[in-house]
């Protein structure tokens, strides 16, 4: 609960800038070779945000993210594949790896690694927080359909328009708060496992270096 909290937090404070984000997007997702970019630029909003990064509308539109869309293509090929075989496996599998797999996009953007790292660091990153990550989309799923819900009792018992209006806002709101959600998640096993990583790291070599003193 902390953690959907937080997240939904996260996507409100940068909400008018992913909404901007967003329509910028499907203005353009169009064009060719462009567009390849701009995906990829939204793909990396959460690890944007888990830095503290100010997000701007324009960003996606950097030439960085068309130079080794190659990678991209094949991570998502690679994960594609392996949630089709475990979906085969009665359904419950391809779940499992969609979730282990989640983070590995993220960390490829962020860390300029290979698809296989990648992958590898995201089933690491999410080994033992699976259920917590599956219960934390569950809910979201569900907080956004008791909200639709409610929008349409208000705007269907008051006007049309009004319905329309607020049916718009809950629909354009979603992956905003989605994308906080993720930056959440992937500060937390990633970002700041690395971190505690690095800090240990330096006090054992500190530690051997009194001792040899």
């Amino acid at each position: 609960m902390s953690t959907l909290s937080e997240g939904i937090s996260v996507g409100a404070k940068n909400l008018a800038s992913l909404i901007a984000a967003a329509v910028l997007y499907l203005l353009t997702i169009w064009i060719p070779y462009l567009n390849v970019g701009t995906t990829i630029a939204m793909c990396s909003i959460p690890g944007r945000i888990a830095r503290g990064e100010i997000i701007s509308p324009l960003f996606i539109f950097d030439s960085e993210y068309r130079k080794d869309f190659a990678s991209f293509f094949l991570l998502v090929m690679f994960v594609a594949i392996a949630m089709y075989f475990g979906l085969i496996f009665l359904f419950v599998p391809g779940i499992v790896v969609a979730i282990s797999t989640s983070l590995s996009v993220y960390i490829l953007i962020d860390n300029d690694t290979n698809p296989i790292d990648a992958i590898k660091q995201s089933v690491k990153a999410t080994y033992g927080n699976k259920l917590a990550i599956f219960c934390i989309n569950i809910l979201y799923a569900v907080a956004v359909f008791v909200v639709g819900i409610i929008i349409f009792l208000i705007g269907y018992n008051i006007s049309e328009t009004l319905l329309s209006i607020l049916m718009v806002a809950l629909i354009v709101s979603v992956a905003p708060f989605s994308y906080g959600i993720d930056s959440v998640i992937y500060k937390k096993l990633v970002l700041d496992r690395a971190n505690e990583e690095v800090i240990s790291e330096v006090e054992e070599i500190i530690s051997e270096t009194e001792k040899i003193q």
